[in-house]
């Protein structure tokens, strides 16, 4: 956990990358709040804030009885706000940070390629 963000919200997109990455699938059952709470070390109203946020975007839904699962076309719901944020405000700020410090727009593309190229997708 971090302090640059709610701690909800970390709990959140820790939950929205497991489904992103595979690790929950739809219909799966995902960690139970009282779990988030164990895990994390975090308030259960907390636990339980973050799951009810994603239940109302439409990421999870209730299985009376059996916890929380994976709503069907969650992952892709979560991919596109996660682009529109990156492509949105992370690139915004990230121009903003190069153009404080004098990085031209060639630098940066520069550097993007060359790390893009020694990542190993």
């Amino acid at each position: 956990m971090n302090d640059s963000q709610p701690i909800f919200q970390q709990i959140i997109e820790m939950i929205e990358s497991d489904i992103i990455t595979g690790v929950y699938k739809t219909d799966d059952l995902i960690i139970s709040t009282t779990q988030i709470s164990k895990v994390y070390s975090v308030n259960p109203t907390t636990a339980v804030r973050a799951i009810t946020k994603m239940t109302d975007a439409g990421i999870l839904y209730k299985k009376r009885g059996i916890g929380m699962c994976v709503a069907e076309g969650a992952r892709e719901k979560i991919t596109v706000r996660r682009k529109d944020v990156f492509l949105n405000q992370t690139i915004d700020a990230l121009l903003t940070e190069a153009k404080t410090l004098g990085i031209s727009v060639n630098e940066l593309v520069s550097v993007i390629k060359k790390k893009g190229a020694n990542s190993h997708d």
